[in-house]
Parts: C-alpha cells; sequence; structure tokens
C-alpha cells in the first residue's frame, strides 16, 4: 500500500468513526504512521485531504452501484433500484461504518463554503444523476423528480438506521421505494394506443 493509500485509509477509519472536523491531524498521522512532511508532500491541507477521503468514499460506492447498472431492462428495473439499498445494507453490517459519511460531512458544518461538504454535496449529486439515469435508460417519466424522491429516500432509510441502530425504518423505507418504483414503471406495461 502506497503512503498516499495509508493515508486515504486512515481517513475513512477515522472520519467515519469520529467525524471529519473532530479528527486533528496528528491522529490521522499517528494512524497511517507518517511524518507531517510527508504528509504535506500528499496533500496541500487537512482540507484538500478531508475532500480526497470524501472523493474516495463517494468513488468506492459509485463503483458498487454503477456495477448493477450496466444493462437494465424494463423487467429489471426494480432490481436494479432496490439493489442500493442492498449496497447500503452491507456497508452498514460492517465494524467501521458509521453512517453516510457523504451525509455525515454534508451536515457537519454550517459553513457553506466548507471544502468537505462541497466535496459531501459534490458526491451526493453524482449519486442523484445515477438514479436519474437508470430512471432515463428505463423510460420512466420525469427521471430528476424520480431520482430526487428515490434519494430522499436513501437517505432517510440511511439516517433513521444510522440514529437508532433499528433496521425498521430501513425496511420502511425499502417498502416505500418499492411502491414509488411500481408507480413509476406502472405506465411501461400499459399498451400505447
Amino acid at each position: 500500500m502506497s503512503t498516499q493509500e495509508k493515508l486515504i485509509q486512515a481517513g475513512l477509519n477515522l472520519f467515519h468513526r469520529h467525524g471529519i472536523h473532530l479528527v486533528g491531524l496528528d491522529r490521522i498521522l499517528q494512524k497511517a504512521g507518517v511524518t507531517k512532511t510527508t504528509f504535506y508532500n500528499y496533500f496541500e491541507s487537512k482540507e484538500h485531504f478531508a475532500c480526497a477521503v470524501i472523493d474516495r468514499f463517494g468513488e468506492e460506492l459509485h463503483g458498487k452501484i454503477y456495477r448493477r447498472f450496466d444493462a437494465p431492462h424494463t423487467k429489471e428495473i426494480k432490481e436494479h433500484f432496490l439493489y442500493i439499498f442492498d449496497v447500503w445494507d452491507q456497508m452498514s453490517h460492517s465494524d467501521q461504518f458509521r453512517g453516510c459519511m457523504l451525509v455525515g460531512a454534508g451536515v457537519a458544518s454550517g459553513d457553506k463554503n466548507d471544502p468537505a461538504r462541497k466535496a459531501a454535496i459534490k458526491n451526493k449529486r453524482l449519486l442523484l444523476h445515477a438514479y436519474q439515469e437508470l430512471a432515463k435508460m428505463a423510460g420512466i417519466k420525469n427521471p430528476k423528480k424520480f431520482a430526487a424522491r428515490f434519494g430522499l429516500l436513501v437517505d432517510g432509510a440511511l439516517i433513521a438506521r444510522h440514529l437508532y441502530d433499528d433496521q425498521t425504518e430501513a425496511e420502511e423505507a425499502r417498502m416505500m421505494a418499492e411502491q414509488l418504483i411500481d408507480n413509476a414503471i406502472a405506465h411501461l406495461r400499459k399498451p400505447h394506443i
């Protein structure tokens, strides 16, 4: 593992456990086993580092979700969308999982110009874009609106699960997502006259 990768992995672990703004640079350096000089060879500042860690989390999440989106067909639309809940479910069973880093970083700072907040929002928008693209490929009417609604259900499930450590809300959100998908694809099954 490269030094830069050690730093990123340390950031993923620590930020997930304690939050971006509560973890100091010394703790990151200790976890990664590197010096400050080495850190600054790779990252301009802790802010730039935090953005790189958030982007990595987003990239890994997108990778897990996009693997399933390679060839959607109408009969599989529901499976494709519900798979997103499965991805989060799998991630949440990890000992290191402490909720969605993107949500956490997005709400941790009240400063709209906070670089970590901006990186989190950018990555959340990429997820919404993925949902919208899948909806568009499936022929769902108003894919942008569908993606926004679906994204709210996913986020709600994540937040509820993290806050309450209870699967009930996540299961309820998944059932609501099934209803949303069923309603959205109902018109695809109707014969056009």
